[in-house]
Formats: C-alpha cells, sequence, structure tokens
C-alpha cells in the first residue's frame, strides 16, 4: 500500500523544519566560535602589551640598580684605600641614594598605575610590593 501524498508532505515538512533548525543552531555555534576568537584576539593584544611593558619595566629597573651595585663597589673599594677620601666616598653615597631614589620611583609609578587601574575597575595582576619597601 502506497503513501498517501500528504503523508510525504508532512515528512518533507518535517525533514525541512529539522534541517532548518539544524542550520540556525549551526549559525549560533558559529558566531559564538566568532566571538570567542574575537575574545582570544584581545587576550593575546593584552598579553603582548604586558610583556612589552615588563620589558620596559625591567630596563627602567635595571640602570639605576646597576649603577647602586657599582657604586656600592666603589665605596668598598674605597673604604679599603688609604688614605681614605672622605669627599669622594660621600660623592657615591650620594649617587647610590640618587640611583635609589630612582628605582622607588619606578615602584612607585608602577603601583599607583595599578591602583588607578583598580580604581576604574580594570583587573590586573597584584605585583609583589610594598609601599613602604622603597628607600630614599
Amino acid at each position: 500500500m502506497p503513501n498517501p501524498p500528504w503523508l510525504m508532505v508532512c515528512a518533507a515538512l518535517i525533514q525541512l523544519a529539522l534541517i532548518a533548525g539544524l542550520l540556525t543552531q549551526w549559525r549560533r555555534v558559529r558566531r559564538a566560535q566568532e566571538d570567542v576568537a574575537r575574545q582570544l584576539a584581545g587576550v593575546d593584544q593584552r598579553i603582548a602589551g604586558a610583556d612589552e611593558r615588563t620589558s620596559d619595566l625591567v630596563h627602567a629597573l635595571n640602570q639605576p640598580l646597576t649603577a647602586i651595585l657599582s657604586n656600592a663597589q666603589a665605596a668598598q673599594r674605597f673604604l679599603a684605600s688609604e688614605p681614605l677620601d672622605r669627599q669622594e666616598l660621600r660623592e657615591i653615597l650620594e649617587d647610590i641614594v640618587l640611583d635609589d631614589k630612582r628605582a622607588a620611583g619606578i615602584v612607585r609609578r608602577l603601583i599607583d598605575a595599578r591602583e588607578a587601574l583598580r580604581a576604574a575597575g580594570t583587573d590586573c595582576p597584584a605585583v609583589g610590593t610594598n609601599r613602604e619597601e622603597g628607600t630614599g
């Protein structure tokens, strides 16, 4: 017994509805994938920016810290020499203080920037420094 034509039409309409539903679902999944891809691209850009800022920070801190070390070593040599040149030693210690203040200023600006980001509601990672740790 052959199927009535109305049954064939109903089956075709059901198949069409299923196909339309699957296409709609596929489009939603595709849009979600595109949204995730855009979000990941933004994360990549933020990571690249953070990496660049970290590199700048390391460079900025390395200069005064290297100068502090160099001057402290020079002061040690002066202390071991005879006769002791107090004026030269005083100048070396003044350089150490200035370089320390320079490094502390860099750290202080970093902390201020982090606090400004937090105040603006932007997430930022914790930095392992305390304001009280600065010298000078």
